[in-house]
């Protein structure tokens, strides 16, 4: 028995062709499937990115127009983000072009899956219930930017959102223009600088509320927290806080800002946005909890991604530097992950602020959710200390 099962699975690997083995290692960048011309098979192309440069691979199986093809058992499927290391060898079509067959995968860590902000005590993430986020710009605006430019950011940031994911979701981010407004649960989404004091104001029966001095901007969101809801995990208010306190808030480089560091203010903004729209960093920094990303996998650690990863180079990554701006435009991940929470084919069909009484027919609870921070990461806390971004 135990020398037929061998065979059986000997039968079942790709054999090596003749031309001489070789390892490609690396992170796979890209992936394009296609049939081939006689339409018998899927064959998939995938850029490894090496210590050496970009290799292509060429793979049996993939998913084209609907149909997928794999065979069984044999090498895993390769996509954007998987850190592999791929044993192949050189060979050529009937053409006597080359291509560089795959033989074998060992998956050194599979990407992660988006992360949604939450979750709820009975466990749900967080969501928006109608097809439009409404937000308004606190009109005090800030004083670290010459004339209108914060708002017209703002704006900015919000089209970018909303340009990107038009194909593939059906939610809108709705800018409500300007309102004099703190923040606080009010139905309405404020973006507010804040640049005397980095805290909440006290109110009557509560002290300020201070945030870390390294977090250039926190989303803090209300959502209903009640298991015996059909609506658990509704957000029913969020705000943006940026932190013009002990940053520089800057566009295109330019400042009126005194502090060292600058925080480019579509930079900060639009990942903020990301976290208004309920969606997590996609890696832990040390002290998170442990989460879970949407395909069920353990989020692992921004440690442990490699420099120039898919992830960190990502809209939602949990770090920035000073003076960074590649923040300002989403990357495939940051799109798959809205996407994913807001697909077309789940369009509510309303465009709406939250009702008065966001409980409805059901009884809520809303509790704020711990603050969502973008912490940034060189010289964050000004002429102290220096933080240092995680090692890779």
């Amino acid at each position: 028995m135990r020398r037929a099962r061998v065979f059986a699975v000997i039968l079942g690997m790709p054999a090596f062709a003749s031309a001489a083995p070789m390892t490609v290692e690396g992170e796979v960048t890209a992936t394009a499937s296609r049939w081939t011309r006689d339409g018998s098979r899927i064959v998939t192309d995938a850029t490894v990115r090496t210590d050496a440069g970009d290799v292509v691979v060429s793979q049996l199986g993939g998913s084209v127009d609907g149909l997928g093809m794999r065979t069984f058992p044999g090498p895993e499927l390769l996509v954007p983000g998987m850190r592999v290391a791929v044993a192949a060898h050189a060979d050529l079509d009937l053409a006597q072009r080359t291509h560089v067959v795959v033989d074998r995968v060992r998956v050194l860590a599979m990407p992660p899956g988006y992360v949604r902000t939450g979750p709820t005590k009975a466990g749900n993430p967080l969501y928006w219930e109608s097809g439009c986020i409404f937000v308004t710009a606190d009109s005090d605006g800030t004083k670290q930017l010459p004339g209108d430019t914060e708002f017209d950011v703002i704006e900015q940031s919000i089209g970018t959102w909303n340009m990107a994911s038009a194909t593939c979701s059906y939610i809108e981010i709705k800018y409500q223009g300007r309102e004099a407004r703190e923040v606080g649960r009010d139905r309405v989404n404020i973006i507010k600088f804040r640049e005397m004091s980095w805290c909440r104001p006290a109110v009557d029966d509560d002290p300020a509320r201070c945030y870390a001095e390294s977090a250039a901007g926190i989303t803090t969101s209300v959502y209903v927290d009640d298991a015996s809801s059909d609506r658990d995990g509704a957000i029913v208010d969020a705000d943006i806080e940026i932190n013009g306190r002990f940053f520089a808030i800057a566009n295109n480089g330019v400042t009126l800002g005194t502090e060292s560091c600058l925080a480019d203010l579509a930079n900060t903004l639009t990942h903020e946005l990301g976290h208004l729209h309920g969606i997590e960093h996609p890696c832990l920094a040390q002290g998170d909890p442990p989460r879970t990303d949407a395909d069920g996998r353990a989020v692992s650690l921004c440690a442990g991604l490699p420099v120039g990863s898919t992830y960190v180079e990502s809209t939602m990554f949990n770090f920035q530097d000073c003076g960074e701006t590649k923040k300002a435009t989403l990357e495939a991940e940051d799109i798959a992950a809205v996407c994913g929470i807001y697909p077309t084919n789940e369009d509510p069909g309303t465009c709406e602020a939250v009702p008065l009484n966001p409980r409805g027919c059901c009884s809520a609870s809303d509790r704020p959710v711990p603050a969502l921070f973008l912490a940034g990461v060189t010289a964050l806390l000004v002429g102290r200390r220096r933080r240092r971004p995680p090692s890779r």
